[in-house]
């Protein structure tokens, strides 16, 4: 069947037997698409589309056929597709985005989390007494060894030191089981 055939089938409203003449260009459009990063389904949408976009034309009645209806097809096509890749990217590009803030929400998140702990130590501490911060903040500021320490707070011994040391510990360990109990946390 000719090309001013076909499209005088659709000018006379017998499209299906003109679409049916002209999937014979599919493969053509098929290999197109595949070829720059389609898929098959792709390849059937986009020449679906490309006889939409002729069937159009022809009925309007300003249509007129300059080339063969291959190359039209192809060429529509072609159009399509990369109106098709240029909304995938601008996709991608906000889906990326997205994730990029949702991993900085994700990150602030983390770190309020972090300035939130930190103040809550440092209540517990503050709350602890002046001896046990000492103990603790000697012990594990990781300047002075146990001997030292013992001499600097007057203890007898390093052990002394370690077994105060773990009251201390024990002792902040309450008062967070506290503050949680009571929902005090510092937020």
């Amino acid at each position: 069947m000719s090309d001013d055939q076909i499209i005088e089938l659709i000018r006379n409203n017998n499209s299906e037997k003109a679409f049916t003449a002209l999937y014979k260009y599919f493969p053509m459009i098929r290999k197109m698409i595949m070829a720059n990063g389609g898929g098959k389904d792709d390849a059937q949408d986009i020449f679906q589309e490309a006889l939409i976009v002729l069937y159009n034309k022809v009925r309007t009645g300003d249509f007129k056929l300059t080339s063969a209806l291959s190359t039209y097809l192809y060429s529509v096509s072609k159009y399509l597709w990369k109106d098709e890749l240029r909304k995938r990217e601008k996709e991608m590009i906000y889906q990326t985005e997205q994730q990029m803030n949702n991993q900085e929400e994700s990150d602030l998140m983390m770190e309020l989390e972090k300035e939130n702990d930190i103040k809550l130590a440092e209540k517990i501490i503050n709350e602890l007494g002046e001896r046990c911060r000492e103990v603790l903040v000697l012990f594990y500021s990781g300047t002075m060894k146990l001997k030292d320490i013992a001499v600097k707070m007057g203890y007898s011994s390093e052990n002394t030191v370690k077994t105060q040391k773990y009251k201390c510990l024990e002792a902040a360990k309450n008062k967070l089981r506290e503050m949680k109990k009571q929902n005090t946390i510092v937020q």
